[in-house]
């Protein structure tokens, strides 16, 4: 059994690890439901370390890539992903992927665990003499998923990218801050959820420290881990399809659902074959299931319309629990496939009532942008007290760290001066009590107050939950704005916390625990 790099962090939290296609996986950490709901409703981490990664690299790279994928890659700008089946000769899907574009001559791929060795085996096969070098990186690589609503706010606080105008399926190389220093990383818009969300893809030795880092910042926001079973429920509910469930070399694009990556201009493997079933049309599709009763739909239940069998479940379950139904997705011949059609699924031997329904089974809000925004600390000024700035000619927006927020414990109230009032830098210009003591925000620059962020008087934990947000605490008309270049940049406050974390800040005895 093969171990992730976060194999130990799982052993240590997780309520269940269980072998699963030859990796130890944790199954889930607080229960299943919990997982799934955290994801629709603030944010989960998930280690997707099992995938298989490959790298293409060479003036050839491109035309390798279109060789074999059913998707075209040469519409891809540099840092823009894609979805796409590898098919073989006879149109059959043998693996499904997400390809990544990061030069002109250099694509990544992220492809299925049961299929890492054989997709290898065949990529090398047609790369026969090309000019294109191809690696197998998967032992070396660890990916992670962040995924939900609230997963942009959490990755923001740590990372140097601008969240904001990362689009869907685009993706940044950049770095995460942790305790240990920043960490080159590769963040792309993707997810398997069906929610907002990225994956992190990063050298299998600093993993640790960005899952850590990632649970330790988003803790305000309600992040929890999921394992397995939320993210078989997660991609079951939003439609998303599993290799070697709901496909196969047995099955084609276009009865899978997916035909949309098929672009029959180009030319690759099993185009032709492609082309004559698109022609010809298929026999069966891909549909929602849904059974009535306490029951529960698993892969390999046949479907009947009358005696007939007509077609076979392929993923569940997806139980009443998460979804109010019991629900499942499997194939059915397309005179039956029409949502609302009455059919039977047999379970242990006996038929059961059930109908085709419309699927996905949740909306999909892959595309969605959350309300708030928030600044990367990197682009930040901040103070020995935790206060951070940013200058916007002399407009200085003052707030927070997301350490000195996490040092005093939840806020608990906060008084805020009034518009007007004249501050002078040093001095404290708001306070506040925390779960752990009182405290003072002190001003780093001089000026009057421009404007106050109202809303934290009746909901002053915002500033937990959001140490980083654009709105701040208060705003400065500073009266001289060039006194922001004096303080502490972004790297100088990182030494300073590293430095804080080693020793206690108010004795210098060394931390023992």
């Amino acid at each position: 059994m093969q171990h992730t790099p976060l194999y130990r962090r799982h052993m240590r939290d997780a309520s269940a690890v269980i072998n699963l296609k030859g990796f130890a996986r944790a199954m889930h950490y607080r229960g299943h439901v919990a997982e799934h709901r955290a994801t629709r409703e603030s944010a989960t981490l998930c280690d997707v370390s099992h995938m298989g990664e490959f790298d293409f690299q060479g003036p050839d790279a491109l035309a390798l890539v279109q060789k074999l994928i059913t998707n075209d890659a040469a519409k891809l700008a540099v840092n823009q992903a894609l979805y796409s089946a590898l098919c073989n000769a006879e149109g059959g899907i043998l693996d499904d992927l997400v390809c990544y574009r990061l030069a002109a001559d250099h694509f990544v791929w992220v492809v299925n665990v049961t299929r890492t060795d054989e997709d290898y085996q065949w990529v090398l096969r047609h790369a026969h003499g090309m000019d294109v070098q191809v690696k197998n990186v998967s032992t070396g690589t660890a990916l992670m998923a962040l995924q939900g609503p609230n997963s942009r706010e959490v990755l923001q606080r740590i990372t140097r990218a601008d969240l904001s105008t990362l689009r869907y399926y685009r993706l940044v190389q950049t770095g995460i801050f942790t305790g240990h220093g920043e960490i080159p990383c590769l963040i792309s818009r993707t997810g398997y959820t069906g929610e907002h969300g990225y994956e992190i893809m990063v050298s299998r030795d600093y993993a640790p420290w960005i899952w850590d880092e990632l649970l330790l910042v988003g803790q305000p926001l309600g992040i929890m881990e999921h394992g397995v079973a939320a993210r078989e429920s997660l991609r079951t509910e939003a439609g998303y399809l599993l290799n070697g469930n709901d496909m196969d070399a047995r099955t084609n694009p276009y009865e899978a659902g997916i035909g949309w990556v098929v672009k029959l201009d180009t030319d690759f493997i099993g185009r032709d074959a492609l082309a004559r079933i698109k022609a010809a049309g298929v026999g069966r599709r891909m549909v929602g299931l849904e059974v009535d009763g306490p029951l529960t739909l698993r892969h390999g239940c046949p479907v009947f319309r009358g005696d007939q069998k007509v077609g076979m479940v392929t993923s569940g379950p997806l139980p009443p629990q998460i979804a109010g139904r019991n629900l499942g997705l499997g194939y059915i011949g397309v005179a039956h496939a029409a949502a609302g059609t009455e059919i039977e699924i047999e379970i242990h031997a006996r038929k059961f009532r059930a109908r085709v329904v419309a699927m996905p089974f949740r909306e999909r809000k892959v595309k969605h942008e959350p309300s708030v925004r928030t600044w990367s600390p990197c682009h930040l000024r901040f103070t020995e007290q935790h206060a951070w700035v940013r200058a916007e000619g002399d407009l200085v927006t003052i707030g927070l760290s997301d350490f000195g927020q996490r040092e005093l414990g939840d806020v608990l109230s906060i008084d805020l001066p009034r518009v007007g009032t004249t501050v002078i830098g040093g001095t404290a210009v708001a306070w506040g009590d925390s779960y752990r003591r009182p405290f003072d925000l002190i001003a780093p620059v001089s000026g009057e107050v421009a404007a106050v962020n109202a809303g934290l008087a009746g909901n002053p934990a915002r500033i937990n939950a959001y140490p980083y947000s654009t709105e701040g605490i208060l705003k400065l008309r500073a009266k001289n704005a060039g006194d922001c270049n004096a303080l502490l940049d972004f790297a100088q406050y990182a030494q300073l916390l590293r430095r804080l974390q080693q020793y206690d800040n108010w004795s210098g005895v060394p931390r023992l625990t």
